[in-house]
């Protein structure tokens, strides 16, 4: 009911056929795991159209031309290997920042291109604080990626899972441009725990 609700805007087209879901390698192919990645993709799709009103109501209310928006999902539902985990299908997400042509001395590449930076969720608040033109605090993680304070494209980017709500994990997992290193201190423990 929950889906329904949120996939209703979606025309037949816009719609993804469980037969002919793209799986990852991971997944078996079982109708029950092509079902839910169709869902899944469908609640992309739906995100995207909320982002779109987004961007209109921005339009209609005269505010586009100053607002840099951010637009960032979380990391994705709770299938295996996804949101909590330390594997690249798990922290690797999706990054989408439109600067208006007046703030275009701060931004990386033309509109419409493609940028390849380690980048983590940290970054964002010193990110915005550039951008107003403030200077982020000692304490605060992260670096500016835009604006005056912007900082150099790190080596590494860290990533940790500590739980899954009431289970206790702990891995770490360190990414550079071409390799990344995982730690798992609690190998005795199965991957994935029951969790109510």
């Amino acid at each position: 009911e929950r889906l329904a609700k949120l996939t209703a805007r979606l025309t037949p087209a816009q719609r993804h056929d469980p037969a002919k879901v793209r799986l990852p390698p991971w997944y078996p192919n079982t109708p029950a795991v092509r079902r839910d990645m169709a869902h899944f993709y469908d609640l992309v799709t739906a995100m995207d159209i909320q982002a779109g009103d987004l961007l209109a109501e921005l339009d209609k209310a005269g505010l586009a031309d100053d607002t840099i928006v951010f637009f960032y999902p979380d990391h994705g539902t709770g299938m295996p290997r996804h949101k909590r985990a330390v594997y690249d299908s798990g922290v690797l997400t999706p990054l989408v920042i439109r600067i208006p042509p007046k703030f275009q001395q701060w931004a990386p590449g033309k509109p419409g291109s493609k940028v390849d930076r380690l980048v983590s969720f940290v970054d964002f608040a010193p990110t915005v604080l550039s951008l107003a033109g403030l200077k982020a605090p000692a304490h605060m993680q992260g670096r500016a990626i835009l604006g005056p304070q912007q900082g150099p494209e790190p080596e590494y980017v860290v990533c940790l899972r500590d739980r899954v709500d009431e289970c206790v994990e702990l891995s770490r997992a360190v990414r550079d441009r071409r390799f990344k290193y995982i730690r798992n201190f609690l190998p005795q423990r199965p991957y994935l725990q029951w969790s109510t």
